[in-house]
């Protein structure tokens, strides 16, 4: 079983997928945004050529574990996704992710502001490995 996991954010959305025995977590690519119809075309098209079953989401929160504005861009645009696309959806907290891929980008001397795609698909599969953890402690 394939997990997809999404960073949305305002600019882009980092994408990381599992492979099939979803044990690891692998970054994909960065999607730019262009639309939110585009967007979902690019995203169905991954979830269909990887034989996906469930999609993690990353949700910003703020530092006390509580939704901000952006949480709730993020939910909006899953709901807008959830028209086309079939899959559970499970949101998990993203903080520090991208801080997280920052400083991995740094050890690996890649620069961050050069390659902003690259920190996006690294945050999103930060996002899915906490959640491979969490479901193998099952």
């Amino acid at each position: 079983m394939s997990v997809i996991a999404l960073d949305v954010g305002d600019q882009s959305i980092g994408v990381a997928v599992s492979d099939p025995t979803a044990t690891f977590a692998l970054p994909l690519c960065t999607i730019k945004r262009r639309s939110k119809a585009e967007d979902v075309t690019e995203i169905s098209r991954i979830i269909e050529e990887r034989t996906i079953e469930t999609m993690v989401v990353g949700l910003p929160l703020d530092l006390q574990g509580k939704p901000g504005p952006q949480a709730k861009k993020v939910k909006n645009f899953i709901t807008f996704l959830k028209r086309r696309i079939n899959l559970p959806v499970i949101f998990i907290d993203e903080r520090y992710t991208t801080q997280m891929a920052g400083r991995a980008m740094i050890a690996m001397g890649i620069k961050r502001g050069k390659e902003k795609g690259i920190e996006d698909a690294l945050a999103a599969s930060y996002i899915l490995e906490m959640y491979l953890k969490k479901s193998g402690d099952d």
